[in-house]
């Protein structure tokens, strides 16, 4: 998909690197690994058919925080191969049709860095006023009441016996925020981006860029805003550690980097469920390109719930941004797995995540989809011994399933870095299989990417019952999807002016090109339904 906006109605499909294909034979997933792999994603006959790949850090880091704690933003990590391997990742996925996007985390460093090595030296080192430092409160403790994002963690300030000061961080201590209202700052974070953008990447998706707005005075949080939970999520609050109206000006210097490229794209992890905040970091159309919807994907398996997703994502397109919706990534269990109902038999988890697949690729606007996700891959327990994720996201994050008939799922040739199980659904055994959920995303993508109903912005809502989510994508194309667990009714109304409709795509057994009626429609649990009402 090369062009304009290329990311309009893209499907990207995120890759952890550690975990996706092990190809040097140390249990660690690298970059290597990644261009073996390429063929299932795109570029052949039986691809899986996305457009773009994007990859969580690949940087050089103590893997504090798994990448994300990085020490060298211009150096690929040895775990993962070199700077000539990156390059040769971009030139295959591009000859292939893939655009590459990484994942770009600006608001910390590691403390390993060479520019927190050099500010902790002393108070009076140039790259002192890189980080925020601040004297203690009168009794010694942290210069106010900020929490970590991460629960395990706490209070978001550590104390530096050498220079008397707490330096703040987000996240675990070893990895201290820069302080973005520091032109030198911003200046080298965007010669960063040029270095990346200058070796072909087509954008990035942006770590938790609402984070680099934090109140100049470091006032203290309400105590409303003082709970774990609360304090990591944008809401109506004012939140004093993020979102600070002055982050809209370090996005759009962002976004003036990536524009003077080509078709380059910033996507942002801004950390909010409310759709009109969300819109707020689109700006007039010059700062993200897109924001990622944490309240779709945090849905519980219900047609109201969606349904109200999609009049949000619709009022998106309206305000001049763009919507995207994703159901798993990094930090959440794997929806295979969140979805999932214990009261029922497999089959019926398996059919949740056909009809989702339906769900993720019809909607109007960009999708994205998980390593992993387009099997069915589920989160996988992870002993004691195995954990050492700072916010025990190993579950989510195991190796990818290749193939069950050699060792390790064919992930690598010895023990993998996290635990895998014995045996499960894998891509061998769906690739040739006309009803897997594999075939089922591949047909979906096919459609996604040449059915021009599913290329617009067009969207309507159609009452089918309150347990079945229906749409209608132009005039053309509706789509219907059962939530409930039993066969429900989905008449769609005399006044949509639709009458018969042929199948185009079913989560279930139905047969494309079959007719059905759509005034006397029944769906089964939790079927899914692609209908062409041109016939």
């Amino acid at each position: 998909m090369i062009g304009s906006e290329w990311w309009r109605n893209a499907t990207v499909y995120q890759i952890y690197p550690l975990s996706f294909a092990d190809a040097d034979g140390d249990g660690v997933g690298d970059l290597r690994g990644i261009i073996d792999h390429l063929r299932h994603l795109a570029g052949e006959t039986h691809s899986l058919g996305v457009d773009a790949i994007w990859l969580s850090p690949i940087y050089r880091s103590p893997m504090v925080d798994f990448g994300y704690d990085v020490a060298d933003h211009c150096a690929v990590d040895p775990r993962f191969g070199t700077l000539h391997d990156a390059d040769d990742l971009i030139e295959q996925a591009h000859s292939r049709g893939l655009r590459v996007l990484l994942d770009l985390v600006p608001n910390h460093t590691s403390d390993e860095h060479e520019w927190f090595r050099r500010a902790r030296t002393a108070r009076a080192d140039r790259y002192r006023d890189w980080y925020v430092w601040a004297d203690p409160a009168p009794d010694g403790g942290p210069p106010n009441n900020w929490l970590s994002a991460f629960e395990r963690v706490g209070r978001a300030w550590t104390f530096d016996e050498p220079t008397g000061q707490y330096y703040l961080h987000s996240y675990t201590p070893q990895q201290p925020d820069l302080n973005w209202r520091n032109p030198a700052v911003r200046a080298a974070m965007h010669d960063v981006m040029r270095f990346w953008l200058d070796r072909g990447v087509d954008g990035f998706r942006v770590d938790a860029p609402h984070r680099l707005g934090k109140d100049e005075l470091l006032r203290d949080n309400a105590p409303d805003v003082v709970n774990l939970r609360v304090a990591t999520q944008l809401d109506e609050r004012r939140h004093r550690n993020i979102d600070d109206p002055v982050v809209h000006t370090f996005l759009r210097e962002m976004r003036a980097v990536t524009d003077s490229y080509p078709d380059r794209v910033l996507i942002g992890e801004v950390g909010v469920h409310h759709p009109v905040r969300r819109r707020d970091y689109f700006g007039a159309g010059d700062e993200l390109r897109m924001v990622f919807d944490f309240g779709f994907w945090s849905n519980p398996w219900r047609a109201d719930a969606f349904r109200r997703s999609g009049a949000e994502q619709a009022a998106v397109i309206v305000a001049g941004g763009w919507p995207t919706h994703a159901l798993s990534n990094h930090d959440l269990s794997r929806h295979a797995s969140r979805y999932a109902d214990p009261a029922v038999a497999d089959a019926r988890a398996t059919a949740r995540a056909r009809a989702a697949a339906v769900l993720l690729t019809t909607l109007p606007g960009t999708t994205f989809l998980y390593y992993g996700e387009e099997i069915g891959m589920t989160d996988v327990p992870v002993p004691d011994d195995f954990a050492t994720d700072p916010d025990g996201r190993e579950p989510e994050r195991t190796p990818m399933q290749w193939d069950f008939t050699l060792p390790h799922g064919g992930f690598s040739a010895v023990t993998p870095w996290l635990p895998m199980p014995a045996a499960g659904p894998d891509v061998r055994s769906q690739s040739a299989d006309p009803g897997s959920l594999l075939s089922l995303y591949r047909d979906l993508l096919r459609l996604r990417r040449t059915h021009p109903c599913l290329r617009s912005p067009e969207y309507a809502d159609l009452d089918a019952g309150p347990d079945v989510y229906a749409f209608r994508r132009t005039d053309r194309l509706v789509v219907a999807i059962n939530f409930a667990d039993a066969s429900r009714p989905a008449a769609i109304a005399p006044e949509s002016g639709i009458a018969d409709a042929t199948v185009a795509l079913s989560s279930g057994v139905r047969l494309p090109g079959a007719i059905v009626d759509l005034s006397e429609l029944v769906l089964e649990p939790d079927e899914a339904l692609v209908l062409d009402v041109t016939g």
